[in-house]
């Protein structure tokens, strides 16, 4: 059975991931659920970890003495699979992985998706990143890197899909730019000319 062919049911919310956070037992816990739930196309031999995702060539994961590898299941409301990546000198990444045939994409937070399925955010630190489906393919359509200080919120899609609410948090900005407030929200929105933010991203003076 293709990865692609698990049911529903036994997709995965970013929240009970979250709740683990960086708890080995939690997140060992998960991944014994979505293997299971997965009927054989996600499998582990010992410190590798093989995901079979549609006709592609299965995806191999290798655990090293500092960095692991966990398979956390299928997105809730994306056609995605994901799988944590972490060592005891960084933060995790994210592996996502489609069925279409299309590479395992590398991303440094976990992606909220919108209304559809079509698109998914992703706000790191300063960074903020917007994907969005075409057929079985993922591709990049928005990135801002905001200045070094700065903190973005995702707050909820719209439910069209057509823009994703936003917060920003900049403590500094007050006392580095009179008049600059220190937090802040704003809109990613999909007009005539792609994505952008309505309105403007603060900035520094």
């Amino acid at each position: 059975m293709l990865i692609g062919a698990v049911p529903a049911s036994h997709a995965i919310g970013i929240d009970a991931i979250s709740r683990c956070a960086g708890d080995a037992a939690c997140l060992s816990g998960l991944e014994l659920a979505a293997l299971r739930d997965s009927r054989g196309s996600a499998r582990r031999e010992g410190a590798e970890l093989i995901l079979q995702a549609g006709m592609q060539a299965p995806a191999r994961f290798i655990d090293q003495p500092a960095l692991s590898h966990r398979y956390l299941g299928r997105l809730d409301g994306l056609q995605l699979h994901v799988v944590r990546v972490a060592s005891a000198s960084q933060r995790p990444a994210w592996w996502l992985l489609a069925d279409g045939g299309q590479a395992p994409l590398r991303v440094d937070a976990l992606p909220i998706g919108g209304p559809g399925g079509r698109h998914f955010v992703m706000a790191d630190g300063n960074s903020l990143a917007l994907y969005q489906r075409s057929g079985a393919r993922w591709s990049l359509q928005f990135r801002l890197d905001a200045p070094a200080g700065l903190s973005w919120a995702v707050k909820g899609w719209r439910a069209d899909g057509a823009a994703v609410r936003l917060e920003w948090i900049w403590p500094e900005a007050p006392s580095a730019c009179a008049g600059q407030a220190a937090q802040g929200q704003l809109q990613l929105r999909d007009g005539p000319y792609g994505w952008d933010l309505v309105p403007e991203a603060p900035h520094r003076c």
